[in-house]
C-alpha cells in the first residue's frame, strides 16, 4: 500500500486521537498542534510533513514551553491535579516525544506547568510529574 493510500485510510484514527489530545490537555491545545503531536507520536516517518507543516505556519518559538498554574481558573487546576494524580504526566508527556526532537520539527507547544508543592509536603518526596522535564524559570 502507498503511502497516500495509508495516509487518506488512516486519517480518521489520527482525527479521533487529536481530539482526543485536545479533549485531556485542555483549551489551550489548538487543533494543528495536537494534529502534529499525534502525528509525531504515531508516524514518526512523517516527521518531514510536519517540518514542513510548521514551516508554512510559523508561530511562537518552537520547543516545548509551559504555561504558569497561577494563572489557570481553579475548575482547569482541579481538573489537571486529578489527571496528573492518576496518571503522573501531562497528556502531551504521555506522547514521550523527544523534547529535542519537538524543538527540530519547528512545533511550539505549550504543556502544562508544575502545579506548586503544598508547604505540609515539603520535605515529603516529590510527585512524579515534578521530575519530568525542567520547567524554564
Amino acid at each position: 500500500m502507498n503511502l497516500r493510500t495509508t495516509r487518506w485510510l488512516l486519517a480518521p484514527v489520527r482525527q479521533l486521537r487529536t481530539r482526543q489530545l485536545m479533549t485531556r490537555h485542555g483549551p489551550t491545545l489548538a487543533y494543528d498542534t495536537a494534529w502534529a503531536l499525534i502525528t509525531l507520536h504515531s508516524a514518526p516517518d512523517e516527521t518531514i510533513l510536519v517540518r514542513a507543516w510548521a514551516r508554512e505556519n510559523p508561530g511562537a518559538a518552537p520547543g516545548i514551553h509551559y504555561d504558569h498554574w497561577h494563572t489557570l481558573s481553579q475548575a482547569e487546576q482541579q481538573r489537571r491535579l486529578r489527571w496528573l494524580r492518576k496518571r503522573g504526566h501531562s497528556p502531551i508527556q504521555l506522547l514521550q516525544l523527544d523534547a529535542g526532537f519537538i524543538h527540530s520539527t519547528g512545533l511550539h507547544v505549550l504543556d502544562w506547568g508544575r502545579p506548586p508543592f503544598p508547604a505540609d509536603q515539603h520535605h515529603a518526596t516529590p510527585p512524579p510529574w515534578s521530575q519530568t522535564h525542567e520547567e524554564p524559570g
